[in-house]
């Protein structure tokens, strides 16, 4: 399996939520927030990224598949792949709590169309807390990045994270999504749109970022993926 990680990409991802605190431009427009709320209902996610032999053989089953995610009431399948490789395939799906997601997710029926769909090796594998996450459509934002890290205090970190949202807005990102697995609040999850590819490179390369790090909380080694709606 080719591996996905990036790993300078990962290294300035890493300090997107954090700038330098004194940056007063950062703070959205007070007519505008940008800061999302998290859900209130029981509802979780179900993450999944995979590689797959053929990708065409690979859809048809996850079509077949509408059943079994119906018994265990999950439903907006949403699908991504890889920006490169259009055999690493990646799911977000909804159910209405955490048991209902860890049944979907060690269903026996699930597993065998999984093999017969060619699942090949596993990039990720998530149930997702509801969330901080702003509304936004299927067809928003065609080029993501995924980002994933730990953290020392998931509280510091997001008020860092939620101070800082201008930064990355200049650097040609929008948040999506931000959350952690039901059962580690220390392992951030974060979707972003990508809106400018130039600029993003420019802020990756920019010294600030090095001063970041050391405000950030975060600690690890971070993964960062490059995806895209599916086709």
């Amino acid at each position: 399996m080719r591996t996905f990680l990036l790993s300078i990409l990962t290294a300035s991802l890493l300090l997107l939520p954090a700038c330098s605190s004194g940056d007063k431009e950062d703070a959205p427009p007070a007519n505008e927030p940008t800061v999302a709320v998290p859900a209130t209902d029981t509802a979780v996610y179900v993450v999944f990224g995979h590689e797959v032999r053929d990708y065409a053989v690979w859809r048809q089953v996850h079509e077949d598949l509408g059943a079994v995610r119906e018994a265990w009431g999950i439903t907006d399948a949403y699908l991504m792949q890889g920006a490169d490789e259009d055999s690493v395939v990646w799911m977000m799906m909804k159910a209405p709590d955490a048991e209902a997601a860890h049944n979907f997710m060690v269903d026996p029926a699930l597993a065998r169309l999984m093999d017969t769909q060619g699942v090949e090796g596993e990039v990720y594998r998530a149930i997702l807390a509801p969330g901080y996450r702003n509304s936004f459509n299927p067809e928003d934002f065609p080029n993501r990045i995924i980002v994933q890290h730990d953290v020392r205090e998931f509280d510091a970190w997001k008020r860092v994270f939620d101070g800082h949202v201008g930064s990355r807005e200049r650097a040609g990102l929008v948040d999506l999504f931000v959350s952690y697995p039901i059962d580690d609040t220390l392992d951030v999850h974060m979707m972003f749109g990508v809106t400018d590819d130039g600029a993003l490179t420019e802020y990756m390369s920019s010294a600030p970022l090095r001063a970041a790090m050391r405000l950030s909380g975060v600690v690890g080694e971070p993964k960062a993926y490059f995806v895209r709606t599916a086709d």
